[in-house]
């Protein structure tokens, strides 16, 4: 990139969002999947940018200086790093990837990190923390000019130690270039964001190219279970440390004892290549319920371990882990188990169901979201799956379009209703639709008694679902002819 290291130094920020500039920042224009950045030059130029970067012929009559590159992702990503001064080389960073667990295993280590004394940051679907401050995150993986500012922003508020989550998405965007990751992690890949990357084998290629953000000498943390991390690891010359369920020759490996609704128990095995300590034995416990859960576990105990913190103390900070955010939320309800997930493809679905098989319940209700603005892929994914879990455990099965909950950007297409409603009937699956989410609770709700497990999935469509389902128990009690479970005061 030939753009001067004084105009860099002579900037009073970098951005690609012309809304963003001010007096004096450098930006770069990207010509994006909705809108091309190239479009708001002149905006820029009349907000005081000091120069523009671009990999397309510039129009005519700028008065500022003007760069062309190849591509201005990674320009962005590389004058980012720049000006911060590369705030991840005095961090120890991990980046986690897989389509799956990635916001569970930054919180898991971010729980342990802090038990043991440290300043942690974080960066990922839910929340940005930063050492004294947390937002409410907008993107799994920001652009890289807020990347650099946070990383920097941690390092003012004296964090030590990051785990931010990567996407398939962030990758291919050139997010996460100029990073300096202590390791990486991979945790699964199933499919998922078909609506972006087009078709599997491509959003495999993406994640693959994780790989190529770790330094030689990075060790990569690989989930041994499943086949595809097996195959993109095989390709890794770095050093490898693999996590099991199913082997007790990996590195770090459990064998579960109990499984149940509030957590799990076992016995961690580790062998010397991830702990200086040597081989041994470990008992362990979990208050988060799921296999999938363990296998997370596992992640984050090797990537702790790799960043300095004691095997021991990594366990039994572990014990206090609670869990995040409609992650296999469960909670009680009159009489009633409720399980809240974000499950958005079949892996996540398949780990839901996974758990459900150790839970005791008098009778199964689901309700489902559909997926908007994710293409009818993933949503005929998504149904296909379920039906499956549906011939297995027979539940009770309710479908919404989410309708009266959703924004714009995440409203059900036609096509994507179409194609979850095609792949249910492919699988003679049986279930009941609403186009809203209350009406889909309310009729969950009449349809579920005192020891029936109701189940609550999806993405956008339901992160207000327990708060809708909370509100129609309040009102079922106002109702004065209502007759229904009370507990005996």
């Amino acid at each position: 990139m030939c753009i001067p290291a004084q105009l860099i130094a002579q900037a009073s920020g970098i951005t690609c969002d012309s809304r963003e500039v001010k007096p004096g920042s450098i930006f770069v224009a990207i010509h994006g999947r909705t809108a091309d950045g190239n479009t708001y030059i002149h905006d820029a130029v009349a907000q005081g940018a000091l120069a523009v970067v671009t990999d397309q012929p510039p129009p005519l009559a700028i008065p500022i200086p003007v760069y062309l590159v190849p591509n201005a992702r990674q320009a962005l990503a590389q004058l980012a790093a720049e000006y911060f001064g590369h705030p991840s080389r005095e961090l120890k960073l991990i980046g986690v990837t897989g389509t799956n667990g990635k916001t569970t295993v930054t919180y898991m280590l971010e729980h342990i990190f802090r038990s043991c004394g440290l300043n942690t940051g974080l960066i990922g679907t839910v929340q940005v923390h930063l050492g004294k401050a947390s937002y409410p995150s907008t993107l799994t993986t920001p652009d890289a000019a807020t990347l650099q500012r946070y990383l920097r922003q941690m390092r003012q508020n004296a964090v030590t130690h990051a785990a931010i989550e990567v996407s398939a998405q962030g990758i291919e965007m050139h997010r996460a270039d100029q990073l300096t990751f202590t390791c990486g992690i991979l945790t699964n890949i199933s499919p998922d964001h078909l609506d972006f990357h087009g078709d599997y084998p491509a959003y495999v290629a993406a994640k693959s190219k994780f790989l190529q953000l770790l330094s030689p000498a990075t060790p990569l943390i690989v989930n041994q279970d499943d086949p595809v991390c097996r195959e993109l690891a095989a390709a890794y010359t770095g050093p490898v440390i693999d996590t099991s369920l199913l082997h007790n020759q990996a590195a770090v490996s459990a064998a579960i004892t109990a499984l149940g609704a509030y957590g799990s128990q076992g016995i961690l095995t580790f062998q010397a290549d991830c702990c200086d300590g040597g081989c041994g034995q470990l008992p362990f416990r979990l208050l988060v319920p799921g296999r999938h859960n363990v296998a997370n576990a596992l992640a984050a105990i090797a990537a702790a371990t790799l960043s300095g913190i004691p095997l021991t103390a990594s366990i039994a900070a572990l014990t206090t882990y609670k869990g995040v955010e409609r992650r296999m939320n469960l909670f009680h309800l009159e009489g009633r188990t409720v399980i809240d997930d974000t499950a958005l493809n079949p892996g996540s679905i398949d780990a839901v169901f996974a758990t459900l098989q150790h839970l005791r319940y008098r009778r199964l209700v689901v309700v489902n979201a559909i997926r908007g603005r994710r293409g009818p892929a993933i949503n005929a994914a998504n149904a296909t799956t379920l039906a499956g879990w549906q011939h297995q455990l027979a539940f009770q099965f309710i479908v919404t379009a989410a309708t009266d909950c959703v924004g714009s950007s995440d409203q059900v297409t036609d096509q994507e209703q179409a194609a979850f409603s095609e792949a249910l009937a492919t699988e003679q699956a049986g279930y009941v639709f609403t186009e809203t989410l209350n009406d889909a609770l309310q009729l969950a709700y009449d349809d579920t008694m005192p020891g029936d497990l109701l189940v609550l999935l999806g993405a956008q469509g339901m992160d207000q679902g327990r708060r809708i389902l909370m509100q129609t128990i309040a009102k079922a009690w106002n109702e004065p002819n209502l007759q229904f479970f009370r507990p005996i005061l």
